[in-house]
């Protein structure tokens, strides 16, 4: 039996970042959510940090390709992300409501 799951709505006060990811940290905006949560997908293996100016190292949290993950996240904060290995490919940052 199938159990369903709850919708993800995104934050309509905050427009999802896309970004490149390559062989140095990067960092998105700002991101502003009011349910404590973001969406993270991702096309490549990466790596990613959370903070007010965070870095990417190889050492960080890392995603696997063709991912999506929710995490807990503190509003006004950035996400950092590098690739994994010098590979390349998108983030998908979303604030979710």
């Amino acid at each position: 039996m199938a159990v369903a799951q709850p919708a993800t709505t995104i934050d309509p006060d905050f427009a999802p970042e896309t970004h490149t990811v390559g062989s140095s940290s990067v960092q998105s905006g700002v991101i502003t959510t009011g349910s404590g949560l973001i969406r993270i997908a991702t096309t490549t293996h990466c790596h990613i940090a959370f903070g007010v100016n965070p870095t990417a190292t190889e050492e960080s949290l890392l995603i696997p390709p063709d991912y999506v993950e929710i995490f807990s996240f503190v509003s006004g904060q950035k996400v950092a992300f590098i690739a994994h290995g010098g590979g390349a490919g998108e983030i998908n940052i979303s604030a979710i409501d």
